[in-house]
């Protein structure tokens, strides 16, 4: 944009640094979706389980067949049911495993079914009750995000293009010639300002279409 060399590299760090930690932040968001996706397969095999009089050992217990068959050995709930299976060999209460998985996944709907569960198997509930409704939460709840995002989908596209708008005119008029490539105070000025505004335009827009459930 401003045709230095040493203030595009200093820039770039300074942006490459700031952008680590949002890029840390998608990555734990999509981490934490594929889990509630997972966690919805753990339920529905939790539910099959329960259906036909398994207790909670045992049905934990054909879960994590169920979900190594479906995910693999490498997936995130995979992991967790090991942890929860463990700990229920130890003699660890199901409430206290299930409470510490959603204290570390950081889910809303894991710690609401470990609360509720824990609670429906304390008083003699119907286990199998709460894993279902539990199960339709989440399911209706991934079915509206899924709505959502195709509504805002093309809302997005436009936000990303209008973020590469700036540098891809640059480059045509760097093609044309050097028009508006000098540095004199007024040029410099115009790109800032240009630069600040598409920057809290992109910002606006991402905030707008981040419609959480």
């Amino acid at each position: 944009m401003f045709k230095a060399l040493i203030v595009s590299i200093i820039l770039g760090l300074a942006g490459g640094c700031l952008a680590i930690p949002i890029f840390n932040k998608f990555l734990l968001n999509k981490r934490k979706r594929n889990l509630l996706m997972q966690f919805r397969e753990l339920l529905e095999s939790l539910s099959n389980s329960f259906s036909v009089g398994k207790n909670t050992p045992d049905a934990f217990a054909d879960a994590l067949n169920d979900m190594i068959v479906q995910l693999g050995d490498g997936a995130d709930i995979v992991k967790e049911v090991e942890i929860i299976i463990m700990g229920l060999h130890n003699n660890i209460t199901i409430e206290n495993m299930l409470e510490d998985f959603a204290s570390r996944s950081g889910l809303d709907d894991i710690d609401s079914f470990a609360v509720t569960f824990g609670v429906a198997n304390r008083l003699g509930g119907n286990l199998k009750n709460v894993i279902k409704e539990s199960r339709d939460i989440i399911n209706d709840k991934i079915e509206i995000e899924m709505e959502i995002e195709t509504l805002i989908t093309g809302k997005k596209n436009e936000i990303n293009i209008m973020a590469a708008l700036p540098f891809a005119v640059v480059g045509m008029m760097d093609l044309m010639g050097d028009v508006g490539s000098g540095n004199d105070p007024v040029t410099i000025a115009t790109k800032v300002i240009a630069l600040s505004l598409f920057g809290l335009a992109y910002f606006i827009g991402r905030k707008i279409t981040d419609i959480k459930m």
